[in-house]
């Protein structure tokens, strides 16, 4: 036990339970850039070849974006140790 929050730094790769087990020992902060960053490109990378005339940037961001508002509502339903204690 520490008198200061605690960050995990590069959870890409780290696994939905023990993410979840890492909150309930205390970790407070937990970095999901790089794991929100894949979730984005698959998804533009998978609306471009089946939309292959779309060239508005709009249409194929908002794809990425819903990609990872998707994501992020999964991670902090799964990751809420009031939800998962």
């Amino acid at each position: 036990a520490v008198p200061v929050p605690l960050v995990l730094h590069g959870s890409s790769g780290v696994s939905d339970a023990d993410l979840l087990e890492a909150v309930r020992h205390g970790m407070t902060k937990i970095n999901i850039s790089t794991h929100l960053n894949n979730a984005f490109t698959t998804a533009v990378r998978d609306y471009l070849p089946a939309h292959p005339t779309t060239v508005d940037p709009r249409k194929y961001l908002g794809a990425g974006r819903d990609a990872v508002t998707a994501e992020v509502t999964r991670l902090l339903g799964r990751l809420s140790v009031s939800q998962n204690a």
